[in-house]
């Protein structure tokens, strides 16, 4: 926006205005199907945003000020070309950069604010003065081509509009104000052509409880540092300051610290049955928990942001959950390079399956444990499709809360995705190191996450560094359902030589214990097991007659594995559990 258009006279031009345009209710672009979910499984997740649309509003965001949040809907069908404008420099980041004097985060500003008129920001991005960073020295946006205009909604209060670059309407770039008055006609005369200024593109309005921040912004008061930042609102600034200084602080400025989208629709569920199956809404999730075997029908309400509503129902049959490895996780001491921890895990099945990976080391309550675990999961052919750090840091960070897993510590790891399954087995590997080479006892946690039939978790196979007490190599495992399964259990050690794994542990030995830490058996030798017949039948028997193996029946609960080298001998072993047919 220029300064022209404060001078008022005859329109140039002209054009048809509406205020915005008329509310229709949002509709029902796919049908939810319905499915079969386990008793007691983890609640399916939903991703309902697919199922609905608005009618009107295309798109988006939220803009999080220092002052409060002020949420923007995006009327991209009326004006395509300047909502995309918008929404590119949303999404690639240049309302925001690092600021090379202090390498932190600098955010786009309000840096012009005119009560009873506009707010405007985007133009710039609060940086500090490399010669003093005591104080900001904004610096502006890196601006994309310009756009061309796009008049017709007039500038209402609460709308946003594009701003204009002197004297050509076709001039918008980064920049946009909201109307804090209805400014379409006189004495502003935003809507028409006047004085070679205008008119000015609505392509939003602000919605919800947003005007409320924007005013608040417009009531702090302004000061001039000359254009074009000779209405620049302040906060915690006052006239004193400026006689003093004429300098200020990134922190008196009217900060932009956040600009995203959020979804044009608001969400709400309801089960006719709730004791059969019931469900919530997180976001644009839909979070669907069977309860015990009957079926239900669950009906889903979207809402706009004008109050307009549309729903339809989708049938939840919920069936006896079988027997089945529902979680495996390893714990073993976690060192540097090839002594990371390192669990590998197989599926068998046709459909894709949704899992949680988790890195602990501070939450788990050990002496000595990893500080900060980093995570990574590979495919079959070792390539890295996955990693995190700190799990708070995740896209998905809101899914994995809703989980009800999530890790306790926020220096621990966690990766929610749904992976491909294969007929013929699909193998994954979860690697777990300390952050910059940090050593400690660690543990990786694969959950199987699926909520009813499909793929099968079938094992998890952990290699590490077995030492004495209380650094043997553990693995743990928890079967889920209402049947009990056949369960092998395997420590491997002289074979891992065929691998080229130096330092193998030579004589590994096992036990396996239930939740309650009763030994339910041990091997040294799996030859001598008494199921030693159907050891062999699996397929899947130790190679090396010095290795170990347990199979046992066991109903649902958790189970532990644990591997120690006989006579307190030390090496690199592997702990295996595999579900048999």
């Amino acid at each position: 926006m220029n300064r022209n258009y404060l001078s008022i006279s005859a329109a140039l031009l002209a054009f048809p205005f509406t205020a915005t345009a008329q509310n229709t209710p949002p509709v029902v672009t796919n049908q939810i199907a319905d499915f079969t979910e386990y008793a007691g499984a983890p609640a399916r997740s939903i991703d309902i945003s697919p199922a609905f649309a608005d009618s009107d509003v295309s798109a988006a965001v939220r803009l999080t000020t220092v002052l409060g949040t002020i949420d923007v809907a995006l009327f991209g069908q009326q004006k395509p070309i300047t909502v995309a404008n918008f929404l590119k420099y949303v999404d690639q980041g240049n309302y925001f950069k690092i600021d090379p004097t202090n390498g932190q985060l600098a955010s786009s500003l309000i840096h012009r604010s005119e009560p009873g008129f506009v707010l405007q920001g985007g133009g710039f991005l609060g940086t500090v003065d490399p010669a003093n960073p005591a104080n900001a020295l904004p610096v502006q946006v890196a601006p994309f081509a310009s756009i061309q205009n796009e008049p017709g909604l007039s500038n209402k209060r609460g709308t946003i509009a594009m701003a204009q670059n002197g004297s050509d309407p076709n001039s918008a770039a980064s920049q946009w104000f909201i109307n804090l008055a209805d400014n379409g006609g006189p004495p502003k005369n935003l809507d028409i052509r006047n004085n070679n200024a205008g008119p000015y593109t609505v392509f939003g309005k602000v919605v919800h409880n947003g005007m409320t921040i924007a005013d608040a912004i417009a009531a702090l008061a302004t000061f001039n540092f000359g254009s074009p930042f000779d209405q620049f609102p302040l906060r915690n600034y006052t006239q004193t300051d400026y006689n003093a200084h004429k300098s200020i602080a990134v922190s008196n400025l009217v900060s932009v610290p956040g600009i995203t989208r959020i979804s044009t629709l608001s969400f709400s569920a309801a089960s006719n049955n709730a004791s059969i199956a019931d469900a919530t809404v997180s976001g644009t999730k839909l979070l669907v928990a069977g309860k015990q075997i009957g079926s239900a029908t669950i009906t889903v309400t979207a809402t706009d942001f004008d109050g307009g509503t549309v729903s339809q129902n989708f049938s939840v049959n919920v069936i006896a959950a079988p027997g089945r490895l529902v979680q495996l996780s390893t714990r073993m001491q976690v060192g540097t390079g090839d002594n990371a921890l390192i669990g590998g895990f197989i599926m068998r099945g046709s459909s894709p399956k949704r899992l949680m990976i988790r890195g602990i080391g501070p939450s788990s309550g050990l002496s000595g444990a990893l500080a900060d675990p980093v995570l990574e999961l590979h495919d079959g052919t070792g390539a890295v499709i996955a990693s995190n750090d700190n799990w708070g840091d995740a896209a998905n960070k809101q899914d994995i809360i809703d989980t009800g897993i999530a890790p306790s510590s926020p220096n621990e790891s966690a990766i929610l995705l749904t992976v491909p399954s294969d007929p013929n087995n699909a193998f994954y590997t979860a690697v777990v190191r300390g952050a910059n080479n940090t050593t400690g006892l660690g543990l990786v946690e694969v959950y199987d996450l699926d909520s009813g039939p499909g793929s099968t978790l079938l094992n998890i196979s952990t290699r590490g560094g077995v030492e004495p007490d209380p650094n043997a190599l553990i693995g743990g495992f928890y079967l889920g359902g209402t049947e009990s399964k056949r369960v092998l259990v395997r420590a491997i050690g002289p074979s891992l030589a065929n691998s080229n794994v130096p330092n193998f542990l030579a004589n590994p030995i096992l036990e396996l214990r239930n939740e309650q830490g009763t030994l339910l058996e041990e091997n040294d030798d799996w030859g001598s097991s008494p199921e030693q017949a159907e050891i062999q039948a699996s397929g899947v028997a130790p190679t090396n007659a010095k290795e170990s193996a347990v199979l046992k029946t066991l109903s649902a609960g958790p189970y532990t594995a644990i591997v120690r080298g006989v006579g307190g001998t030390t090496g690199v072993g592997s702990v295996e559990v595999y579900q048999l047919p």
